[in-house]
């Protein structure tokens, strides 16, 4: 009988001992306690924290739309208020003076009612629609407002209910002339459809925008628009009103703020195996069976592993950085640091293989030399920088526009390609001036933010880039900003979507809205065949004027002269072809349109200081008080005019973005630059517009039945000096006015250094500063007398010299 041998090598079955299974339950609760906990103060806190930014965010800037829609529907009003048919009305019996309101109608179609008031009388003037439910029976609310309105104070809109609808109540005071009193007033009913759909174009589906009246302390709901349930709702209060806007966010809204728990449930997974593996390991080291002599030499451990480990160089060579270390030690060793500094510096070395030139990255802009400084990679890279900017400051979407320039269209592209690539929405307007993209900026509901391809009023050779932030024109420090966010590659990620959209007939709608001709006019265009050639006389015939182009094909080589209107050489041939052909006014505009200087029918040329003197004395008679904003280059008679008409004079740094970051801090309705940068915040927008300006002027020009030279000679003119430019490296000329300001001898001359070095003596002044479009410095006199302006002249001339010897120096 055979015997079976118990097989002795057999391996018994073996079950996890009770510390390993203890060791792994305390891990498993460690790490999902640990995930709630972190759920709640990453995920949850964060997501609240988010919504309520968010909300703020859609309240603060709902609340800026409405103030807009109310501040242009009041400078509207204001500006009929003062004109002479509307005093003559005051005057005269109420049954002929129907056509005056029926023309007032024809202005603002949408009206319900017009009352044109004089509480002195007992018959008023009234207008309503036919189909309005408006009674010319005037409540409290309104006979406060036309008390205060009579007084000469700021009136707030108010709103009035109906049995049928909600309408919106303006006045304005009417005053014959300047420092009288008012003889009446003119209030108007709007309806409020036209706030409600400005309200549901802002993302209405984002939440509920509430409009209240804050009366007796107690806040009263006057509009709602939209849905909005998922979150505690913020308030913003709505300009100079007695209104606040309370936006609810909606569950839509709620979603974007949602934080994705994707990387957190993976780091706690990742934390839990390798806890896991660990406590596993560790308690697999212990056997009580095995005896506590046996020891294993170091030595003969083998590692196991499922592959093999590459080759290491050789024994004794070995590195400490070719070992492989597991991702959970990189931490203890110091590693994972040294890796990422390694990385940000290969990041900063990639975008260094694209030339970033210092110098142009500008006061105000990004400008420079055209495919050398300014090429399509760092177009690509501004894309990225300026959508990031964009998006850190809530805006989701930004237009991008471009001149008529050989290289805009290419650059444009890469902008577009750039900003898409940050997650950025892209609303692409085409080959259109500056103005229409600022335009788009303030007047359209899609987006604050946008960047416009152009080098200006320079010559061919350049390109670059005007770039603008939730409203707000980038200068200095913006400006460095972007350009840390690409040396440092410090951009968004995501993936945006490109749409295309005409701006061209929106922006003349609205300008003809505006602004009324009362006769006809004959003008001169040239364009300079800048970015102006297929806007500007559209908008002008649109006005009813007789247009004369000149140079309006847009050529980016500018084959006819450079498109810097400041220069005289420039203008010689529109003063010829406005007197060759009769013209009651030239105008001559720059590359991109935000600059204007005039010519008038003798041939004279205007300068913008002068056309400043005018506007100032049109807007600062109907608004007392109001602040108007210069730059350093402009005449000093500006200082006395505005202060005899009741304004107040502000004198400020050059440069587009400084006067409008100056204007939105004082809130004047008007600034100007001897460069020709015309800034009208009455009735407008407040950025330069060299069209609206010009637009402005040809009111003020056929309400008055003045030429253009007979409207000026009632205005100051000394001798005095164009820009006038001396050639200096870009890396030099801020030294060069530094060491004037410290070195120079002017005498008694009283030094002004806001920018760069004006003296101001008793008989004129002198100006030099470091150009931030060009590598130049520019200079500028004014004098009483031509003798005078030449002695000041020879003293810059003589102090520049010792600084400087090798300048060329013009005069």
């Amino acid at each position: 009988m055979g015997v079976t041998k118990k097989n002795n090598n057999a391996s018994p079955k073996k079950e996890l001992p009770l510390i390993t299974i203890a060791a792994l339950s305390i891990v498993v609760f460690i790490v999902t306690a640990s995930g709630f906990i972190s759920y709640g103060k990453w995920i949850t806190e964060t997501e609240q924290r988010r919504l309520i930014d968010f909300s703020q965010l859609q309240a603060k800037k709902r609340a800026a739309d409405i103030e807009d829609y109310l501040n242009d529907q009041q400078q509207q009003l204001t500006a009929f208020s003062s004109r002479a048919s509307i005093i003559k009305a005051l005057e005269s019996p109420a049954s002929e003076n129907q056509s005056v309101l029926k023309g007032l109608q024809t202005a603002f179609p949408q009206a319900l009612s017009f009352q044109l008031l004089n509480l002195e009388r007992e018959d008023q003037l009234n207008l309503k629609a036919a189909d309005a439910d408006q009674s010319t029976q005037l409540s409290f609310t309104e006979l406060d407002m036309i008390n205060r309105a009579e007084q000469s104070k700021p009136v707030p809109p108010e709103a009035r209910q109906t049995k049928t609808e909600l309408s919106l109540q303006f006045i304005a005071p009417v005053i014959p002339e300047a420092d009288q009193p008012a003889v009446g007033t003119l209030l108007i009913a709007l309806p409020s459809t036209d706030l409600r759909e400005r309200i549901a174009s802002l993302q209405i589906e984002l939440g509920q925008s509430n409009i209240l009246r804050v009366a007796m302390g107690r806040p009263v709901s006057i509009l709602q628009v939209g849905e909005g349930r998922a979150g505690e709702a913020r308030t913003q209060k709505i300009g100079e009103t007695f209104w606040l806007l309370e936006f609810t966010p909606s569950t839509k809204l709620a979603e974007q703020a949602a934080e994705s728990p994707i990387l957190l449930l993976t780091l706690h997974l990742v934390i839990g195996a390798a806890l896991l593996g660990g406590a596993f390991w560790l308690t697999a080291q212990y056997d009580p069976v095995r005896s506590k002599s046996a020891v294993v030499k170091p030595s003969l451990i083998q590692t196991p592993s499922s592959a093999p480990q590459q080759s290491l160089r050789s024994e004794s060579n070995q590195d400490i950085l070719d070992i492989q270390v597991a991702a959970e030690d990189e931490g203890l060793l110091g590693l994972q640091d040294s890796i990422l500094e390694e990385q940000e510096e290969i990041d900063v070395l990639d975008v260094g293989t694209i030339d970033i030139h210092d110098e142009i990255f500008r006061a105000y802009d990004i400008r420079g030399l055209s495919g050398s400084q300014v090429t399509v990679e760092l177009a690509e890279h501004v894309g990225q920088a300026v959508a990031s900017e964009a998006l850190a400051a809530g805006d989701t979407t930004m237009f991008v526009a471009r001149d008529g320039r050989r290289l805009s269209e290419e650059l444009s592209q890469a902008v577009i390609r750039g900003a898409l690539s940050t997650g950025c929405h892209v609303i692409d307007i085409g080959r259109v001036p500056t103005p229409l993209m600022y335009f788009a900026t303030c007047e359209l509901p899609d987006s604050n933010s946008g960047i416009m391809i152009t080098a200006s009023h320079n010559g061919a050779e350049y390109n670059g880039f005007k770039m603008v932030i939730d409203s707000r024109t980038l200068v200095e420090d913006d400006i460095q900003n972007i350009k840390a966010r690409i040396i440092n590659t410090d951009y968004f990620q995501g993936d945006g979507h490109a749409t295309e959209q005409q701006i061209i007939p929106e922006y003349i709608d609205r300008i003809f809205s505006d602004v009324a001709l009362a006769g006809d006019v004959k003008l001169v265009i040239d364009a300079g065949n800048g970015a102006t050639g297929e806007v500007a006389p559209l908008l002008f015939e649109e006005l009813g004027c007789e247009v004369e182009p000149l140079y309006c094909d847009i050529d980016g080589d500018f084959p006819n002269h450079d498109p810097d209107p400041t220069i005289e050489a420039n203008l010689q041939d529109l003063i010829a072809t406005v007197q060759s052909t009769k013209a009651d006014v030239g105008v001559a505009f720059d590359g991109d349109g935000d600059r204007l200087v005039l010519v008038t029918p003798k041939g004279d040329i205007i300068w913008p200081d002068r056309l400043l003197m005018l506007f100032a004395k049109d807007i600062v008679a109907r608004n007392p008080g109001a602040d108007v904003i210069f730059d350093v280059k402009c005449t000093r008679e500006l200082n006395s005019l505005v202060s005899s008409y009741g304004g107040r004079p502000i004198m400020w740094k050059s440069g587009h973005s400084n006067m409008k970051t100056k204007m939105r801090e004082t809130g004047a309705l008007l600034g100007g630059e001897l460069s020709g940068h015309i800034f009208i915040k009455d009735r407008w927008y407040g950025f330069d517009d060299g069209m609206y300006a010009a637009a402005r002027l040809l009111e003020i020009m056929t309400l008055r039945d003045q030429d253009l030279d007979s409207l000026f000679e009632s205005f100051p003119s000394l001798p005095s000096t164009p820009e006038l430019k001396i050639p200096v490296p870009e890396t030099q000329k801020f030294e060069l006015v530094e060491a004037l300001i410290q070195n120079g001898d002017f005498q008694n001359g009283k030094p002004i250094t806001l920018d760069g070095l004006r003296v101001d003596f008793p008989k004129g002044w002198g100006l030099v500063r470091a150009s931030n479009t060009s590598a130049a410095l520019t200079l500028r006199f004014e004098a009483e007398s031509e003798s005078v302006l030449e002695q000041l002249q020879q003293l810059f001339k003589r102090e520049l010299l010792k600084i400087d010897a090798s300048l060329d120096i013009p005069f």
